[in-house]
């Protein structure tokens, strides 16, 4: 599955439900580990597909998620944001981070991230996050839409699927940066 929810959308129109939600189910919900501020849905969207993962009994799930740098920057320790990454980490659901470039969206110059996602992490990455800087991996666009001004090309998008591909990537020093 691959997801790209909106950035920076608040979810002031529903926050009544998921307080409740939050409030009642805890982790037996979508929400248990907290809520992020609600000028920011992202992490909401995220705890949402963890949700609909396939239990790992029955073969388990894994996903990626674009995201903008909020869900991996905001929040102070122990605010809803801090405690939604604490239990993705903790529960050993995050398998990589892409640092994408720049002008890649349409409404937005911003940076962006793809999180994957898993519940069933191969022995080899288990209690650890692959993160991947794919940040200089462009081409210009012949014609720009909006703030989208770059793209990936086959070879930058063979070369990321390389490096996540490569457990051995995990464990090296990378000499090049």
């Amino acid at each position: 599955m691959f997801f790209n929810p909106p950035f920076g959308v608040e979810w002031k129109k529903i926050q009544k439900e998921i307080k409740k939600e939050h409030a009642q189910d805890g982790f037996n919900g979508r929400f248990g580990p907290g809520l992020p501020r609600v000028s920011d849905g992202s992490l909401l969207f995220l705890m949402h597909m963890i949700s609909k993962m396939r239990p790992t009994k029955d073969g388990g799930s894994r996903f990626g998620i674009v995201l903008n740098g909020s869900p991996l920057f905001t929040g102070n320790a122990g605010s809803g944001e801090s405690e939604i990454r604490r239990y993705v980490l903790e529960n050993d659901r995050l398998e990589a981070i892409i640092g994408l470039p720049t002008e890649m969206f349409y409404n937005t110059g911003i940076s962006t991230y793809i999180w994957i996602v898993t519940n069933r992490k191969p022995a080899g990455r288990k209690g650890k996050v692959q993160l991947i800087d794919a940040s200089g991996m462009w081409q210009k666009m012949r014609k720009s839409l909006g703030r989208k001004r770059k793209e990936l090309n086959d070879e930058h998008i063979a070369e990321i699927m390389r490096l996540f591909g490569n457990t051995a990537v995990l464990f090296s020093d990378c000499a090049d940066g």
